[in-house]
């Protein structure tokens, strides 16, 4: 199961999830651990380049396509 990850929430997992779309030229900004408007946009770009659903929250969905392309990688 994925945890739900959207603009206020911080901790290491959100820090995860900006290295991640850094690291794949999503520009997520400072990897700080806090889920702000550039983190946000960076979901927004990784979720409309897939075509899945554009609501710049790190959801289920979200988070398997970046596994995906981990696997594809």
């Amino acid at each position: 199961m994925h945890l739900i990850f959207k603009e206020g929430d911080q901790g290491e997992d959100v820090k995860n999830i900006q290295h991640w779309l850094n690291d794949h030229g999503f520009k997520a900004g400072k990897e700080d651990g806090i889920f702000g408007e550039k983190t946000r946009e960076a979901v927004i770009q990784l979720q409309s380049s897939k075509k899945i659903v554009t609501d710049g929250i790190a959801g289920s969905q979200t988070q398997l396509t970046m596994e995906r392309i981990d696997k594809e990688g």
